[in-house]
């Protein structure tokens, strides 16, 4: 239910490398995170299992990844972390060998490398960069990757790797909190205490309205993942019975495959504005043991904190009944929204 929901709420669309920010990637039951420097995201994805995490994001010709894992057998600490991650990635016949640079950064052992692919028949280079650290018994490979680099990417890349810190999870605090969101305006609600959060990602692309997504997520639990994005709407959105029309159909599929077999619309009282939600149960999982990555539990909604904005909401969680997944949707009606972008 997680992959269709998020598919359909949102559109994956093109983007260009944006200015620099702090991106963070959650280690959610270890008790740390890993925080650097990078462009601004557009989209992210991540993977929990009992040993680790399998992290991905993307900003044009940006990627990036992280895999952290249980150390092998023997162990040891970031040097042999490297050494480790290295032996496999030296193997690729793409990596141009006289390109290969080792060196320590302050929190992590780095090696810079620029691999050609001319699989295609086109020549394709990329400018790499694999930031490797131990870190409570796991060992991490953050690795970085620029298509066509400028020397400027090349530099950016070094940066990721020079600011790269990871530390255990912020004192949690229920407060408001602002974002700038583009053109759009500014939007500030209120963070649960139980609630850290990631990061802030913008979607563009030719023809199609910027969308701002916003990630939230539990530091203990890896299936309680909270997500909103926030876009211009040609539809504009006065009414209640607008907005519950629009979230029905919306949530057809998610209801079709539920144990609730229809959506019980709630409406999401905001201060200015319009918004509604509903909690279904996935029916194939319901049953089941929980199994981090597969949460059995959804809310979806629809706010239009303006006629013309409108945001989608998923909140997931194993029980419709956990207090941190209920802080989350009663959060949903501190939304609030300033048009006027926030002054330098």
């Amino acid at each position: 239910m997680r992959q269709f929901i998020s598919a359909l709420l949102v559109s994956m669309i093109g983007s260009a490398l944006l200015h620099a920010e702090t991106l963070v990637i959650p280690v959610v039951g270890q008790g740390w995170r890993i925080k650097f420097e990078g462009p601004v995201l557009a989209v992210e994805s991540q993977h929990f299992d009992a040993d680790g995490l399998i992290y991905r994001g993307n900003a044009g010709r940006f990627n990036v990844s992280a895999y952290v894992e249980n150390q092998p057998k023997g162990g040891g600490e970031s040097k042999a972390c490297r050494d480790y991650f290295w032996q496999k990635a030296a193997q690729n016949p793409m990596v141009q060998k006289d390109s290969v640079k080792q060196w320590s950064a302050p929190l992590c052992e780095c090696v810079e490398y620029v691999t050609v692919d001319e699989s295609l028949g086109e020549k394709q280079t990329l400018a790499n960069i694999n930031c490797c650290f131990e870190m409570l018994g796991k060992w991490v490979d953050v690795h970085a990757s620029v298509i066509a680099p400028t020397d400027e990417d090349t530099r950016m890349l070094k940066k990721l790797g020079e600011s790269l810190i990871y530390c255990t999870f912020a004192r949690p605090k229920s407060e408001p909190q602002e974002f700038e969101m583009g053109a759009m305006g500014r939007l500030r609600f209120v963070v649960p205490a139980a609630w850290q959060l990631g990061n802030h990602c913008v979607t563009t692309g030719i023809g199609t309205a910027e969308q701002h997504t916003l990630a939230l997520f539990s530091p203990t639990d890896p299936n309680k993942t909270w997500k909103m994005t926030f876009f211009n709407s040609s539809m504009h959105y006065k009414t209640q019975k607008d907005i519950e029309m629009t979230a029905q159909t919306v949530q057809q599929a998610a209801a079709a495959r539920s144990v609730e077999g229809a959506a019980k619309m709630e409406a999401i009282k905001l201060k200015q504005g319009v918004g509604c939600q509903a909690v279904f149960t996935d029916a194939a999982l319901a049953e089941k043991p929980v199994e981090p990555g597969n949460a059995k539990v959804i809310c979806t909604g629809l706010v239009a904190p303006q006629p013309d904005v409108l945001g989608t909401v998923t909140v997931f969680a194993d029980d419709g009944k956990d207090a941190d997944f209920l802080a989350a949707i009663q959060a949903l009606g501190s939304i609030e929204w300033m048009a006027e972008k926030k002054s330098e």
